[in-house]
């Protein structure tokens, strides 16, 4: 039996299974909303690290220390440093002329203070704010002035976001990926995330979905520091004060309603700090979580390599006498062994690949096909699970982040295709199937009068036939080289550019802008409207020899579904029509 892979190493499609196995309660609790998430440093990578902060704060404190005018204010606070990070000040004296990233102890220093971070931010130099160490010496402003774009991670929420599976959203992390995601992926707008430092903000017109920085916002604080800086919460006495703090009154009722209303997917966080373990704590007070929870989803989720001692805290303050009987259990049901990179690239596929099958469902049960879609799901969930496998780790950025760019601009780029019969306005957004979640997506007029329906439908005939061709990447960024490139699996079999559109408007469309210039492209129409004009179904080029004997081909989905009795020969009309 293979052992079972770390949270490092496993795969996209590994995760996948997990969801679809023992976490599917929890997944589909997902998709129906019943989770917030609760994000910390986990998931920011792409932030200035924990120990650069550190090498900034302690550099700070040498220099000065050194410095004849400010030496008796810096020095005992660069001795106080050096004691927290488990070193003897006097016999490193010798050390403090030299800039502290030269020192041979540096990284040992750094290493013990990562752990005693917040007792470093709260080191006093007198005369100064208590958050000194912080604005001036880490100077944090200048250390978050240049931030990187998101990572695959924040790109995956915004998704989430957009597909109205997230609506609650509490953040520990000062940076502003999640924010910066969103705008992206919704081309620039500012209305779908709601975004609450100061209480002010909870009277704003609301979003799709709430983002409780309950720590504070960096981009916030620069922009505005007379207002935001005081939100910035690191060190130890702000923790221990925040709970009692009256700034944060509004802010704690907000994050304990999400802690007791809807159950918690952890990621990136360790809740080691006392305030949100108090969090936990008044939510049980009002209304505790149950164990065991079947037929529903765990309450507490959390995606580690090894549950961390104040996530144990949480399970066991939350389950309160129920988790001596039921330990391992619970921790076994409350851990998904996976890094959040990998949990919310799988938690996307599986979102999208649940929205396009119900919207099939939907389709062929009001075409009288029901039968049909129960074949067309396993397809369906095959061409999902071969996604997922592309979604591996960059060696030069060292995340899935580069791949997760490349499917968000191919979903986007096929989804404005088959809705527009054009490409997408910027390449940098997403497309996506409807603001509702799943429980709610038929009531989705929009969705449901769109053709999604019958795009899951070609999407799950390609897959079944994938031993007659091949499918993969445009070959250019132009419109003529379709969502796709189709080849047959015959020796010599060209390459043609595969369009999957709604109806013959958007293949007109397509038409006039020159994608089909070629006489080659393989168009596959959502419904019969092409046909019923009088088009042949496959339509031969009007001058082959311009092409070496290429026909552009055209192929409904809603006229081959009509024409089966069942799914067996849907798919063989589907390969009769499709000549590669």
């Amino acid at each position: 039996m293979a052992p079972t892979p770390n949270a490092t190493d496993i795969s996209v499609r590994e995760v996948l299974a997990k969801l679809d196995g023992e976490f599917d309660a929890v997944t589909r609790g997902i998709e129906a909303g019943e989770f917030s998430l609760w994000l910390g440093s986990g998931i920011s990578r792409r932030a200035p690290s924990l120990g650069k902060l550190i090498d900034r704060a302690m550099e700070f404190m040498r220099a000065r220390a050194v410095d004849a005018p400010t030496a008796a204010t810096f020095l005992p606070a660069l001795r106080k440093a050096l004691t927290l990070g488990g070193h003897d000040a006097d016999a490193l004296a010798h050390r403090f002329s030299t800039p502290y990233a030269d020192w041979p102890e540096a990284k040992a220093i750094t290493g013990v203070l990562w752990n005693k971070y917040s007792r470093l931010l709260d080191i006093r130099i007198a005369g100064t704010p208590s958050d000194y160490i912080l604005w001036d010496a880490i100077d944090i402003r200048d250390a978050f002035s240049h931030p990187k774009p998101p990572a695959a991670q924040h790109l995956c929420i915004a998704i989430l976001i957009l597909e109205g599976a997230v609506s609650t959203i509490a953040s520990a992390n000062w940076d502003g990926f999640i924010e910066a995601a969103v705008r992206r992926l919704s081309g620039q707008t500012d209305s779908v995330l709601q975004v609450v430092v100061d209480p002010e903000q909870l009277r704003d017109p609301p979003g799709r979905a709430q983002l409780l920085k309950f720590h504070g916002c960096i981009v916030h604080a620069t922009a505005d520091p007379g207002k935001y800086r005081e939100y910035l919460t690191g060190s130890h006495t702000q923790i221990i004060e925040w709970p009692e703090d009256q700034r944060f009154a509004a802010m704690r009722a907000l994050v304990v309603g999400a802690a007791t209303n809807k159950k918690t997917l952890v990621l990136g966080l360790s809740i080691q700090d006392a305030n949100l373990q108090n969090v936990f704590t008044k939510a049980k007070a009002v209304n505790a979580w149950p164990w065991p929870p079947a037929p529903a989803a765990a309450a507490h989720v959390f995606c580690e390599d090894e549950i961390t001692d104040g996530q144990v805290d949480v399970l066991r303050v939350v389950y309160g006498d129920a988790y001596n009987d039921n330990i391992d259990d619970i921790h076994t049901g409350s851990h998904i062994r996976a890094w959040a990179e990998q949990v919310l690239l799988a938690l996307v596929l599986r979102v999208v690949t649940d929205k396009l099958a119900k919207l099939m469902e939907i389709w062929l049960a009001d075409a009288g096909k029901a039968p049909i879609g129960m074949d067309l799901v396993g397809p369906l969930r095959t061409l999902r699970d071969y996604v997922a496998d592309l979604a591996t780790v960059d060696p030069v950025d060292e995340s899935r982040t580069p791949a997760t760019d490349i499917g968000i601009r191919l979903w986007s780029r096929m989804l404005s295709m088959f809705r527009l019969g054009a490409l997408p306005p910027s390449a940098e957004t997403y497309q996506t199937l409807s603001p509702l979640n799943l429980p709610l997506l038929a009531t989705d007029p929009n969705a449901l009068s769109s053709g999604l329906g019958q795009l899951a439908v070609a999407l799950a005939l390609l897959q079944h036939g994938a031993g007659r061709w091949t499918i993969s990447a445009p070959e250019t960024d132009d419109v003529s080289s379709g969502c796709a490139t189709a080849r047959g699996n015959r020796p010599g079999a060209p390459a043609r550019p595969l369009f999957i559109i709604k109806s013959a408007g958007e293949a007109i469309a397509l038409q006039q802008s020159g994608a089909f210039g070629n006489d080659n492209a393989v168009v596959i129409h959502a419904d019969d409207t092409w046909y019923r004009m009088g088009a042949s179904p496959r339509r031969v080029s009007d001058a082959p020899g311009r092409t070496g004997g290429a026909a552009t081909i055209h192929v409904s989905v809603a006229d081959l579904v009509g024409r089966s009795a069942d799914a067996r020969e849907l798919h063989g009309a589907f390969a009769a029509e499709m000549i590669l």
